[in-house]
């Protein structure tokens, strides 16, 4: 079997899985995650008892995991995201459906950020950020789920480990998304590194995960 049929199979499988969280139409988003990838942070959440996420990037796959959140009855989710549009149907639709209280999302636009490599220089607004990260784990705690799946070109998810690792618990999971990209490679390597993380890649996905060290 070739690996595109595999990956088309692997989603199909996965759709089926999610079927139950399908409770009404959503659109489909240039953020979103693969069924497949979507599964494979819904089975970390549940079997991993994640309950302090924390999304870069988001999309109607973040309702997903908000349903699946209040299906649990615990957990919550802050998302970022850079474009304007996306953030704010994800917000409408998280509010529409009463997910407010498990899941938020924050617009925060790409700027100049020190922790950015030189080829790119730009990640998301870095006090927006720090000021929205810090009051989540004040509230919720550190964050125990890092998923990576954004911004979306280049090497610009690079500094996503050094912006929030301050903030990941003793043993979080660190989840990135299209890792079949050349540049996303090459930023698991320089996190591999530089962080002493050990990434693996769930089978049929475009997904690496990680454990951050205590």
């Amino acid at each position: 079997m070739d690996d595109s049929l595999a990956r088309e199979l692997a989603d199909l499988s996965a759709l089926q899985r999610i079927g139950s969280l399908n409770t009404e139409y959503l659109p489909s988003l240039s953020g979103d995650l693969r069924p497949a990838a979507l599964v494979a942070v819904m089975d970390e959440i549940v079997l991993g008892a994640r309950t302090v996420l924390v999304e870069l990037g988001c999309g109607s796959s973040s309702v997903l995991l908000a349903r699946l959140l209040q299906q649990r009855g615990f957990g919550h989710l802050l998302s970022i995201e850079h474009d304007e549009r996306i953030a704010a149907f994800v917000a409408s639709q998280l509010r529409r459906e009463g997910l407010g209280s498990v899941a938020r999302v924050v617009h925060a636009p790409l700027s100049r950020h020190p922790a950015a490599l030189p080829r790119h220089g730009q990640w998301y607004a870095p006090k927006l950020v720090h000021d929205e990260v810090l009051g989540y784990v004040e509230r919720f705690g550190l964050v125990d789920l890092l998923l990576v799946d954004g911004p979306g070109f280049g090497d610009s998810r690079y500094p996503a480990l050094p912006v929030l690792r301050a903030v990941l618990a003793p043993g979080a999971t660190v989840l990135a998304d299209d890792v079949d990209r050349p540049d996303e490679q090459a930023v698991l390597a320089r996190w591999s590194e530089e962080f002493g993380l050990e990434f693996r890649t769930a089978p049929r996905t475009s997904l690496a995960a990680a454990t951050a060290l205590a």
